[in-house]
């Protein structure tokens, strides 16, 4: 029988490599557990202490934690898993007693007693400070953050990248939209004025009166909910902060709700402030059972800080939504106002297609507009909107033809004619219909409180 004989690896060669590998995971260990204590003495403020640790081991010069795990989250989770696996809470420190020796800590050397000065000098210049203003026209997101003027010394790192965050969704009022823009709603613009503008123009009339506190647009797409919003942050004196839902989403456990705590912690110290939830539905749905554990937490920590913040503060929530029906009934209660945003009437629609071709003129009379708008019925005022694009695309592709024949003489397009409002009819459609616009109506009549 023959006999195969197979190579031998060197066993001596991976037992080292196995060696160096333990030791480099090792020392990996080591180094991030100093740089774990060193986060922790700098956010508790125990300076001297850190300095100390800096100069014997070098901690916090090449690396930085990260801002999801420190110290606090290291043992809560060690806790739930010691509970989980054996049934009671671990033991992590005992009383010690007079036979044990307590190990003596050196002193200071002078050496490092004389570097004291520039950490003392780093802790004043990482103090995080806002400013309490209201954004002027003129003014920008770098005003806001250029004169500081109250002091968050008390605050972790971690608050204080969150509030940074935060601060960059402030909006300006350079948006160049106004109330005007909003064509046909003129009962939601004043109800937003009650809410809002009256109050700060006005504080003499509201010393005895509550003003509402939080309003919910609803309605379906394209009528307008966020283009009221941004007349707002433009129109009203009070600091306007634009919240996305991409803001408080993360991976790691307790930041969303972390992020919803610093945001109206934010809010306060800008107010009069208000906060723009976008589609509010994909935050707060309603409740059930299969939901995980970090949306319920989620859930709660908004409905307790608009709860909690809303009626002491003068900050106002302004809310958007398409699907009304599928926010959690506990949230709605916060929502003094439930307005519905509804799809244009007939003159309103009338009033759109003026606005719009405006801008070039239009050669068509007013039998002609009536014949738009009766064809027109469902349309929202994102989809006239869109008829009155097609039809400038109409005339911009009637101009580059004839640029393309030669014929450079005339520049810029023609007025706007009634065939080119039929054509660009044909092409663009409504995209809801009036069967699910009823749905609307019936929520309304429901939960509405207009």
């Amino acid at each position: 029988m023959m006999e195969i004989h197979l190579p031998i690896k060197n066993s001596s060669k991976t037992t080292n490599t196995l060696k160096e590998n333990l030791k480099k995971e090792t020392q990996e260990r080591k180094r991030n557990i100093l740089h774990l204590i060193f986060k922790y003495l700098v956010d508790n403020n125990l300076l001297s202490v850190a300095e100390v640790l800096q100069n014997e081991t070098q901690t916090g010069i090449y690396y930085q934690v990260c801002d999801n795990i420190d110290l606090e989250i290291i043992l809560q989770e060690y806790q739930s898993y010691y509970y989980t696996k054996f049934q009671k809470q671990p033991k992590i420190l005992r009383k010690t007693t007079e036979n044990e020796k307590v190990i003596p800590l050196k002193k200071e050397r002078k050496s490092a007693a004389k570097e004291k000065q520039p950490l003392k000098q780093e802790k004043s210049n990482d103090t995080f400070q806002f400013e309490i203003v209201t954004l002027s026209k003129e003014s920008s997101l770098s005003d806001i953050q250029s004169k500081p003027l109250i002091d968050f010394e008390n605050y972790s790192s971690e608050w204080r990248e969150m509030a940074d965050q935060i601060i960059k969704q402030i909006v300006t009022k350079t948006l160049g939209i106004t109330f005007k823009d909003c064509i046909s709603l003129s009962s939601t613009i004043e109800t937003l004025k009650e809410a809002i503008i009256y109050p700060l123009s006005y504080p003499q009339l509201f010393e005895k009166a509550c003003t509402w506190r939080g309003v919910l647009l609803y309605g379906p797409p394209g009528t307008g909910k966020t283009l009221l919003a941004k007349a707002l942050a433009c129109e009203s004196p009070s600091t306007f902060i634009n919240v996305t839902s991409s803001a408080f989403i993360s991976k790691w456990r307790g930041e969303s709700e972390k992020m919803v705590k610093v945001l109206f912690d934010v809010a306060k110290f800008y107010s009069p402030t208000t906060i723009f939830i976008d589609e509010i539905d994909a935050l707060a749905s309603k409740s059930h059972d299969s939901d995980h554990e970090a949306s319920r937490r989620f859930k709660s920590e908004l409905l307790t800080q608009i709860d909690g913040i809303v009626k002491n503060e003068e900050v106002f929530v302004l809310a958007t939504t398409n699907n009304p029906w599928t926010i959690d009934n506990a949230l709605l209660r916060r929502f003094e106002k439930r307005i519905l945003v509804p799809l244009p009437d007939k003159d309103s629609r009338s009033e759109l297609f003026q606005y719009y071709f405006s801008k070039n003129g239009y050669d068509f009379k007013n039998e002609d507009l009536t014949a738009f708008v009766n064809l027109t019925e469902s349309f929202s005022g994102s989809d006239v909107k869109n008829v009155c694009k097609e039809v400038e695309m109409i005339l911009i592709r009637e101009k580059l033809d004839q640029i393309r024949r030669g014929d450079r003489k005339k520049c810029g397009t023609r007025q706007v004619k009634s065939d080119d409002v039929l054509n660009a009819l044909k092409k663009i459609k409504p995209c809801i219909e009036q069967t699910d616009y009823k749905k609307y109506l019936e929520w309304g009549r429901k939960y509405g409180a207009t």
